[in-house]
C-alpha cells in the first residue's frame, strides 16, 4: 500500500497505488481542466455534524490562477448518495461560492458541483465534496440471520476436514541467509484452490504472522510483499481472491477478465450456496488457518490487511478465524448490502439489484450472508478501519455501518477528501497499526 515503506512494496503496493491514482483523478475534491481550478469542502473540517445542524460548503473556481467572477456553477446534494435533496445554479463571484445543507437525520450528505464548459464547449466531471451527521449511530439495513453462524461454522468444518496439502515451491531471488519465500497453493472448497505467496524469517521462531488480502481485479499478484514482511520478523502469507495462478502475462489477465472472470462480483448472487464470495471467503479463512497452524507462529499475534474488497475480506477473516488478533481495513468493500432499503448508497458490488422496481427478494437474502457488517459480530480482534467522504465505490456510510457492529478495540479514519482511494495521514497510521499489533519495529 506504501510503495516507499519497505514492508509494503510488491505488487500489492502497485496494484493498489494504480487503483489510488485513478479514484483521485475522478472523485478527489480538486479538478483541473486548461487554466480551470474548481475545489469544494465542507467549512467544517472534519465534515461531521449533528441532527439538526447545518453543513455549509464552500466552492472556488479560479481561471489562469486568478479568482473568478461572473461564472455559473450548477450543483445537487444528495442524501445516502440515493435521494436528490436539492439542486440549482451557484453564481460565483470573486473565485468563490457555498451551499448548504441541514441534516434532518444521520447520514451522508454528497454535494457534486458542475463546472462550467470549457472553451471546445464540452465540460468536465463534477467535483465532489462530502459531510457525515452521526456516523457512529448508523446500522446495518438489515438484521444478521439467525442461522448466519450455523452457515459459515458448517463451510469451516468442511474445510477442516480437509488437508492443506500445501504445494511450495521456493522463490530464489527472495531466499537468502535471513527469509526463504516461496509460492504456495492450498486445497479449497469444490476442488478449487488457493495461489499465493508464504515467506518466513529463518529460524524455528516463535514469529507473529501477517496476512495480506487483495482489491478487487483479476491480476496475479508477486512475492514482494510476504519477502518484506519477513524480513521485519514476521510469518506472511499473501492469497490471489481468485482461482487463478500468478506470475503470468498481463494478456492472461486480461483474457480472463474480458471472459471467464467478467461480472464476477455478480456471479450466483442470488444465492448464499452459489455466490462467487464463497469460494473467496473460504480461502479467506484457509489461508489464515494455515499460516496458524505453521510450527514457527507465536500462537498470539496475526494481523491481516487489505483495502476496498481487501478490506472486505480482512473484515471476513477476522470474523471466520479467532486466531486473528488485529485487522485493518482501508474503505473496505462488501458492507451494507441491504442500505438501499434505508434508501442510502450499499457499498460495492451494489450486490442487490431491482425486480420490478423493488431489491430482488433473493439477492437480498443471499447477500447476508456475504455482509461485513454480520462478520463484524462475530470478532473481537483490534481494528483500524477508513472510509472517503467522498467515496461513491464504499460509501461511508456501509463502512460506518459494518464498523458499528465490531465487538473489540476498534478505530476509526474519516479521510473527508478523499474517494475511493486512500490519503497520508491514514497510509501512515495504518502502516504503524500493522508493525504495532505484530510487536515489531
Amino acid at each position: 500500500m506504501n510503495r516507499k515503506s519497505g514492508f509494503l512494496r510488491g505488487s500489492a503496493g502497485r496494484k493498489w497505488a494504480m487503483c489510488v491514482a485513478i479514484g483521485a483523478g475522478l472523485l478527489g475534491a480538486r479538478l483541473h481542466a486548461q487554466n480551470m481550478v474548481l475545489t469544494a469542502h465542507a467549512q467544517r473540517q472534519n465534515a461531521l455534524y449533528k441532527t439538526g445542524e447545518t453543513a455549509v460548503f464552500t466552492i472556488k473556481l479560479s481561471l489562469d490562477g486568478k479568482p473568478a467572477a461572473d461564472q455559473e456553477l450548477s450543483y445537487r446534494i444528495r442524501q445516502d448518495d440515493f435521494v436528490e435533496t436539492a439542486s440549482g445554479t451557484l453564481q460565483v463571484e470573486g473565485g468563490e461560492a457555498s451551499v448548504r445543507h441541514t441534516f434532518t437525520q444521520p447520514g451522508w450528505a454528497l454535494l457534486y458541483v458542475t463546472p462550467p464548459k470549457n472553451a471546445d464547449g464540452k465540460r468536465a466531471r463534477s467535483v465532489l465534496a462530502g459531510a457525515m451527521c452521526e456516523p457512529e449511530t448508523l446500522q446495518p439495513g438489515t438484521p444478521c440471520p439467525d442461522d448466519f453462524e450455523a452457515f459459515w461454522t458448517a463451510r469451516k468444518a468442511e474445510l477442516d476436514a480437509m488437508p492443506f496439502a500445501p504445494k511450495m515451491e521456493p522463490v530464489p531471488s527472495l531466499t537468502d541467509d535471513k527469509i526463504e519465500t516461496w509460492s504456495i497453493q492450498l486445497k479449497n472448497i469444490n476442488g478449487t484452490t488457493i495461489q499465493g505467496f508464504f515467506a518466513k524469517p529463518k529460524g524455528p521462531g516463535p514469529f507473529p504472522a501477517v496476512m495480506a488480502v487483495h482489491a478487487a481485479g483479476v491480476y496475479g499478484i508477486g512475492p514482494g510483499t510476504v519477502a518484506a514482511y519477513a524480513r521485519h520478523g514476521a510469518l506472511a502469507i499473501d492469497i490471489n481472491p481468485h482461482n487463478i495462478p500468478n506470475g503470468k502475462p498481463k494478456e492472461f489477465y486480461a483474457d480472463l477478465k474480458k471472459g471467464a472472470l467478467r461480472g464476477y462480483p455478480h456471479m450466483g448472487r442470488a444465492s448464499r450456496e452459489t455466490s462467487y464470495f464463497l469460494r473467496m471467503f473460504c480461502s479467506c479463512y484457509r489461508a489464515a488457518q494455515y499460516i496458524t497452524s505453521r510450527p514457527e507462529w507465536d500462537g498470539e499475534k496475526l494481523v491481516v490487511w487489505g483495502s476496498s474488497q481487501g478490506g472486505g475480506q480482512a473484515f471476513v477473516t477476522a470474523g471466520l478465524c479467532s486466531k486473528v488478533s488485529a485487522f485493518t481495513a482501508n474503505v473496505p468493500a462488501l458492507c451494507d448490502h441491504a442500505g438501499l432499503l434505508l434508501k442510502r448508497r450499499s457499498g460495492w458490488p451494489q450486490w442487490v439489484a431491482l425486480k420490478d422496481g423493488a431489491p430482488d427478494p433473493d439477492m437480498l437474502t443471499a447477500g447476508k450472508y456475504f455482509d461485513c457488517a454480520n462478520f463484524a459480530r462475530l470478532t473481537s480482534a483490534t481494528a483500524l478501519v477508513s472510509c472517503g467522504f467522498i467515496d461513491r465505490t464504499c460509501s461511508p456510510t456501509s463502512v460506518w455501518a459494518a464498523y458499528n457492529v465490531l465487538q473489540g478495540e476498534k478505530g476509526m479514519e474519516n479521510m473527508v477528501r478523499t474517494g475511493h482511494g486512500i490519503n497520508t495521514n491514514f497510509r501512515r497510521r495504518q502502516r504503524k497499526f500493522i508493525l504495532d499489533q505484530l510487536g515489531l519495529k
